[in-house]
């Protein structure tokens, strides 16, 4: 894994969430981009949001998970960030820094990938979770992003961002990098 140590640009569209991003990552040593992409797919950036299983948050969190790493209080951005960022650091460790396979467990849990001999998971929903997250990963990470980023204005961003996030099973038309008036970029999904 490449490590940056910063959002190269990237926002979340609140500077006190890009902060706690920066920070969780810095302390547990996980990419901040890492982190940034995981929050894209799993809230697009919404402190309140909550799944149909239960998952709560920023970095959406099941109550045990939040539990496990320290978190007191699941819908606190700080202490979600921090969970989650601590969660994908564990799983880096146990999958000896393989980001796919943490992805993999960070989407289904751990004993999924060590059941499956330290692969994905052969479940649709991991497979794509990992595919969408990597691709989202490695668009942040090239340094073309920043350059051929389309500009958009602050309602274009919230009327995209404003559309329902499709499930996982669903094919994923595209997300790309857009340059805020402000000259820094955020992904969305359209």
């Amino acid at each position: 894994m490449n490590w940056t140590g910063t959002l190269s640009g990237f926002t979340t569209g609140d500077s006190t969430i890009d902060s706690y991003i920066l920070d969780s990552g810095r302390r547990n040593s996980v990419d901040p981009l890492l982190l940034y992409a995981i929050m894209h797919q799993e809230s697009t950036f919404k402190p309140r949001a909550m799944s149909n299983k239960g998952a709560r948050g920023l970095m959406q969190l099941m109550p045990g998970t939040a539990l496990r790493f320290g978190v007191s209080s699941i819908w606190d951005p700080r202490q979600n960030i921090e969970g989650g960022t601590r969660y994908m650091r564990f799983l880096l460790d146990m999958f000896d820094g393989d980001v796919q396979l943490a992805l993999a467990g960070y989407n289904a849990g751990e004993g999924a990938v060590m059941k499956y001999g330290y692969r994905i998971p052969p479940y649709s929903e991991t497979q794509e979770y990992v595919r969408r997250i990597s691709r989202r990963y490695d668009l942040i990470r090239d340094p073309l992003a920043f350059r051929n980023a389309n500009s958009l204005t602050r309602d274009q961003v919230a009327a995209v961002q404003s559309k329902e996030s499709k499930p996982l099973s669903m094919y994923e038309r595209s997300v790309f990098a857009v340059r805020l008036p402000d000259g820094r970029l955020e992904l969305v999904t359209q």
